[in-house]
């Protein structure tokens, strides 16, 4: 049994990570390869660095035009205009100057006059140079401490839209080009002053989720406070890691570093640091996670399939309060100027502002928004609704419409018996096609296949393993198998997969019936029968068990 832990020990053992995190970086190759980049670039005087920035205020990493080819395999891009600094030049000169002591006194001769002697002197003048900033230049990365956060997922989705409701300040997102200050490689940031939160617009949604959780936590901490650049810096993303890491999103390969740029190998002010923040992630998550689990149940629901059973549930009453709403237009609908476009658009309105009005509608609110799929089948149901006189309100229009329905009824045609579990086998033949095999596998779970043997092995062309409601009358398919392709494939609540594999599944249904596929053999509990051996038991058995049209007829048998 898995052990539970609270959140308080999941949460003191995230930031536990942080430190050992920090510490790995310190001792990682990485590391020494980026310190050895850092004491490549000059270090420029304060009036150079002003004049840097006054040219390009983003400006981060700069150096010569040479230096980007030796030090760093770079090179400055075509057209690029470089930025002008003061360089020191020293030049040397002969000058008569008075003679010194050890003392520093200046010696004199017998007159009184000082002694004089020729020495060579250095002379500091300056003359104007240029530089280029990274962002000007193209080639090899520079070694670095964190990496970009890449990919997606339905947890990440679901941080982003929960961070968005929770927070009271405005959040806006931004391009490049709509903010220099991404020209840095900003990923984003929180104006005090402003009291907003920008974030880079062209980031992947993980890393949009980490940084706007770190901009977030800067909001809430740092709006006024005296705390210095690497303290803030290390709160925020020590946060941000907590609390993705507490909603299964890992961030470890951009937090520990960043985290290391900030702590310097100070492990007590850093143990400090987070020990002083755990109360705020405590107070971060409970306001955030119910919102997140509403907003990732939400999603999950956007892409998980739907069966017609669960579409009852959810829209039965919705139909039929549409095709209530509806009556007001009965008489104009009459008018010949109204096409079915106008009705289609009317009924699409009326959905729309019932399902955002009412609350408890909210789930299939979202789902008519984001799932084609569940748009259709609603809209379809209610046009049926209103345009059909003979609409029955009692009757279970999604389910008597589905293609999960029609498979069962093709099914229960062709095998019955495997639903009464009369037989857990039967096989079925037909000229030039090969046998068709169909057995019970499990409870409610069945396999359809065509086999053929290959070196010894049977293979399956294909292989379909469904499972089957029989109280409302359904068929789900729920594996794929093609051994010739190496294919294998499991729908997992898959919304695509399972359209495809219904749709499979209702093609190869109605071609065993028009290839006239006939039963050849039976197994039940306590008999096997075969064509063979008894043809009359075996047609004797499909007409009791409600399929005598797969009986193999007494002219096929002569044959």
């Amino acid at each position: 049994m898995a052990e539970f832990k609270s959140q308080d020990e999941k949460t003191k053992q995230a930031f536990s990570m942080i430190e050992q995190g920090v510490r790995d970086v310190y001792s990682s190759e990485s590391f020494k390869q980026y310190l050895s980049c850092l004491s490549k670039f000059h270090s420029y005087s304060l009036n150079n660095t002003l004049l840097i920035l006054s040219q390009k205020p983003e400006a981060s990493l700069v150096a010569g035009y040479r230096a980007w080819q030796t030090n760093f395999n770079r090179h400055v891009n075509k057209g690029e205009k470089g930025l002008m600094i003061l360089a020191p030049v020293t030049t040397k000169e002969d000058r008569l100057m008075n003679k010194h002591d050890e003392n520093g006194n200046v010696i004199l001769d017998e007159s009184g006059n000082p002694i004089q002697e020729m020495r060579v002197v250095n002379l500091t003048h300056f003359k104007t140079t240029t530089v280029f900033d990274i962002s000007q230049t193209s080639g090899d990365p520079l070694p670095s401490l964190v990496h970009d956060l890449t990919g997606s997922s339905n947890e990440v989705k679901a941080i982003i839209q929960t961070i968005q409701s929770v927070c009271t300040i405005p959040i806006e997102f931004k391009t490049e080009t709509e903010d220099l200050s991404f020209m840095t490689g900003a990923k984003g940031y929180y104006s005090p002053r402003k009291d907003k939160i920008v974030i880079n617009k062209d980031l992947e949604d993980l890393q949009t989720a980490k940084t706007l959780i770190h901009e977030y936590a800067h909001s809430i901490l740092h709006k006024e406070t005296d705390k210095n650049q690497s303290q803030r810096e290390i709160e925020a993303e020590s946060l941000a890691f907590v609390i993705c890491d507490h909603f299964g999103i890992n961030t470890s390969e951009y937090s520990f570093g960043y985290i290391a740029s900030y702590a310097n190998k100070d492990y007590s002010e850093l143990k400090s640091i987070l020990v002083n923040i755990q109360s705020k992630a405590h107070e971060m998550i409970e306001l955030i996670e119910p919102v997140f689990k509403e907003n990732l149940h939400m999603l999950e629901k956007e892409n998980q399939y739907i069966t017609p059973v669960e579409m009852e549930e959810l829209n039965h009453d919705i139909v039929l309060k549409i095709a209530s709403m509806m009556e007001q237009y009965k008489e104009v609908m009459s008018d010949s100027n109204i096409t079915t476009s106008d009705i289609h658009e009317t009924i699409d309105q009326e959905i729309s502002n019932l399902l955002t009005d009412n609350k408890e509608y909210r789930v299939q609110d979202h789902l008519y928004q984001n799932n084609e799929v569940y748009q259709f089948a609603l809209h379809s149901a209610c046009y049926d609704a209103f345009m059909n006189e003979e609409f029955d309100p009692k009757q279970s229009w999604f389910m008597d419409h589905s293609i999960e329905r029609r498979n069962y009824e093709l099914f229960e045609k062709i095998a019955n018996p495997l639903l009464t579990n009369s037989a857990y086998y039967m096989k079925y033949g037909t000229p030039n096609y090969m046998d068709l095999n169909i057995e019970i596998i499990g409870d409610d779970r069945l396999a359809m296949a065509h086999n053929y043997v290959l070196n010894g092995d049977v293979m399956a062309d294909p292989d379909v393993e469904f499972t089957v409601d029989k109280k409302n009358r359904m068929l789900y398919p729920q594996t794929y198998q093609q051994d010739s392709l190496q294919y294998f494939e499991r729908v997992d609540g898959d919304s695509t997969r399972a359209r495809e594999l219904n749709h499979f599944m209702h093609e190869w249904l109605t071609n065993v019936v028009d290839q006239k596929y006939k039963v050849q053999t039976i197994y039940t509990e306590d008999k096997e029968l075969s064509i063979k051996e008894n043809p009359n038991a075996v047609r004797s058995f499909c007409k009791q068990n409600g399929i005598g049209m797969m009986a193999p007829k007494q002219k096929e048998l002569e044959k």
